[in-house]
């Protein structure tokens, strides 16, 4: 049996995805996925790439946040988010960004896939024909329908929509863990999720663990970011 720890919208927040090394204790498991965005909305992107960086049994892709940050740091125009409170956490995490991390997200695709046992894997921040795409458990079943149609992969792991869940239909896995990072139904507590191959089987168990929102708000503090960004981390909900 293989087992895969699922990560994904870590958002910068380090203290959670410490918290779920403790819990988890990584090295125990075959592989760990992460499906992008490191970065943005709290303050430790450089902790959250490093610890990446330095686990040879990871597959990471891009997020849409990454992707913006690559953008600022080429030179051009953010175009997207529009509000000040949001671009000011974007222009902070490029101006912070070491040029380590900067060239290790520079190397990921925006996409990905591996195979384990008799089960192709796709890796997608949003769908696997859109990047951007924020796909609930509750979307249009025809969504679904064509979206196993169209994908030759008999499991989807998706982020992007900080929603977790497991969905079956027409026989493909679509997998979302929830976001690490940055949870917005009101749970604070960060997600995560753990995948389990077999032969013939798929397992998946989902997970809720507390982590020190303290030290994130703290840190939000110190560097004078948007207010409104703490009472987020603090409630666990999407305030803009």
């Amino acid at each position: 049996m293989k087992k895969i720890l699922l990560l994904g919208d870590i958002h910068a927040n380090y203290p959670a995805l410490k918290a779920i090394q403790k819990y988890t204790k990584p090295d125990r498991f075959d592989r760990i996925v992460n499906t992008g965005d490191f970065t943005v909305y709290s303050t430790f992107p450089n902790e959250t790439i490093q610890w990446f960086r330095e686990r040879k049994k990871t597959i990471s892709i891009l997020g849409n946040t990454d992707r913006r940050i690559l953008r600022i740091l080429k030179g051009k125009k953010l175009k997207k988010p529009s509000k000040q409170e949001k671009r000011v956490m974007y222009f902070w995490t490029s101006e912070n960004l070491l040029p380590e991390n900067l060239k290790y997200l520079n190397s990921l695709p925006a996409q990905t896939g591996l195979t384990l046992g008799p089960f192709r894997i796709g890796v997608f921040h949003g769908t696997c024909d859109d990047a951007d795409e924020e796909l609930y458990p509750d979307a249009p079943e025809a969504r679904f329908h064509q979206l196993a149609k169209d994908s030759p992969c008999q499991i989807h792991i998706m982020g992007h929509s900080h929603v977790p869940y497991h969905k079956v239909v027409d026989g493909v896995h679509f997998i979302n863990p929830g976001s690490v990072g940055r949870m917005f139904d009101g749970d604070p507590r960060a997600s995560f999720a753990i995948l389990k191959i077999s032969s013939e089987k798929i397992g998946v168990e989902h997970f809720r663990i507390p982590y020190p929102v303290k030290k994130v708000v703290k840190s939000l503090k110190k560097n004078r970011l948007p207010d409104i960004y703490t009472k987020m981390f603090q409630i666990g909900k999407k305030l803009n």
